[in-house]
């Protein structure tokens, strides 16, 4: 039973939901589950008729891609459990029943983090603009005391307009764990013409 589901749109990214044990879930949404399954309908409809049709050559190769890149989407899984009760940090990923699952003890654990950057730059560079492709990115990961990193979410900054920061916040304070971030979120973004 969720308490709590953050959520304010339907961009592929992680959501935040917090359960009635105290515990909380930091997962790619249902929402991109939903693209997947649309996509792959229209690409199935789409298949299905052109072997209806006996039409199927090799021109119809790059739809059925497309249709298996669907279902695997669909049933692509990643997830985070954070559950202060038992004191663990789980990580699950993969796709339907093909999972991987990495537990990691809280006590292991040094603090959460989030970390901004601009792709294509260095990131000792403090002034770097983002231009093009070279977009403003989010690092959200747990820091271990062995000085390993784990990047539990990976964003561009306009996308997270603040929700991984505050999600980030949030985790640490459930978990009882330090939390550092190296500044605050830009939630103002300069609009330019190419964004119009």
């Amino acid at each position: 039973m969720e308490v709590q589901e953050y959520k304010e749109n339907y961009e592929m990214r992680m959501r935040l939901k917090k359960h009635d044990s105290g515990s909380a879930t930091y997962a790619v949404g249902n929402a991109t589950r939903w693209m997947y399954a649309i996509f792959s309908l229209f690409m199935g409809y789409g298949f299905v008729t052109v072997l209806i049709d006996g039409s199927f050559g090799l021109s119809s190769l790059i739809p059925l891609f497309f249709l298996l890149i669907g279902i695997i989407g669909l049933g692509y899984r990643e997830k985070w459990d954070f559950d202060p009760a038992r004191g663990s940090i789980t990580y699950t990923i993969g796709v339907y029943m093909l999972v991987k699952v990495k537990q990691y003890r809280v006590e292991d654990a040094d603090r959460l983090q989030v970390s901004h950057f601009v792709r294509g730059r260095s990131p000792v560079e403090t002034d770097a603009k983002p231009r093009g492709r070279n977009k403003a990115m989010v690092v959200f990961s747990l820091h271990m005391r062995d000085d390993s990193v784990k990047d539990i979410e990976i964003i561009p900054e306009r996308t997270s307009a603040g929700r991984t920061e505050a999600s980030a916040q949030i985790l640490a304070t459930i978990m009882d764990l330090p939390f550092h971030a190296d500044r605050e979120p830009d939630t103002i973004q300069s609009v330019s013409v190419r964004d119009i």
